[in-house]
């Protein structure tokens, strides 16, 4: 009798450690979690210089959701070719490539914002100015 008492709770230890073990959530390849969301879009956009502090004239960046660009206007004296990107996305969306690193804008440069689902990408084109 303790033989199959200890064999019944053996088995079910292990069928409590399977199920525990799946994982319902689906990840993307970076591991973020893949979410329902089809929403795709920027809310903002700025870039930081090498004293880690943004470089942009205040009120003149522009992000249009439908044309899907930012423009945006650099302080006179910026090093254009050393920029961290940094931008607000809708909830659940991620940017490729990463923003945060170091990055020349001597050129528009392009962004593609993915939606949460994964299903919806939009490429948005960013040109930064200078001030004149």
């Amino acid at each position: 009798m303790n033989r199959s008492l200890a064999s019944l709770c053996f088995s079910l230890l292990v069928l409590v450690g399977l199920m525990a073990c799946g994982n319902d959530d689906p990840i993307d390849a970076n591991g973020l979690l893949v979410t329902q969301r089809s929403q795709c879009y920027m809310t903002s956009f700025d870039l930081l210089g090498s004293d880690h502090r943004t470089v942009l004239v205040s009120g003149q960046t522009k992000v249009d959701t439908t044309a899907l660009t930012v423009t945006a206007v650099a302080r006179f004296g910026t090093n254009m070719q050393r920029l961290k990107p940094f931008c607000s996305v809708v909830t659940d969306a991620i940017v490729e490539p990463n923003m945060g690193v170091w990055t020349d804008f001597t050129q528009a440069q392009t962004y593609t914002v993915v939606s949460g689902n994964r299903q919806v990408r939009k490429t948005y084109t960013v040109t930064v100015t200078l001030q004149k």
